[in-house]
């Protein structure tokens, strides 16, 4: 199991736009499978992202998250918001 230090610099990465969701290697286990979600207050862009990795169902949930300029985010008030994120144990 990965740190979540490891965790936060592969989610800077993805935020910074150094790598791509799909592309960076994930912590655990170092295939390209990350995925991201930004779940977000509409006019802030402050919420939570959830950073998961699709092969291992790996990731963490950062709070208090700005979602950058440029990335898709979801509506923190809608429920639907979380559909489709798998059910992936935390390295919190």
């Amino acid at each position: 199991m990965a740190d979540r230090e490891a965790w936060l610099k592969a989610l800077a990465r993805v935020a910074e736009g150094h790598d791509e969701v799909g592309s960076g290697p994930c912590p655990v286990c170092g295939r390209h499978r990350l995925q991201l979600r930004y779940i977000v207050e509409t006019s802030s862009r402050v919420g939570y992202a959830l950073f998961w990795c699709d092969a291992c169902l790996h990731g963490i949930r950062v709070s208090r998250a700005r979602a950058p300029e440029g990335f898709w985010t979801w509506p923190l008030d809608d429920p639907a918001s979380v559909a489709g994120v798998p059910d992936f144990t935390r390295d919190d």
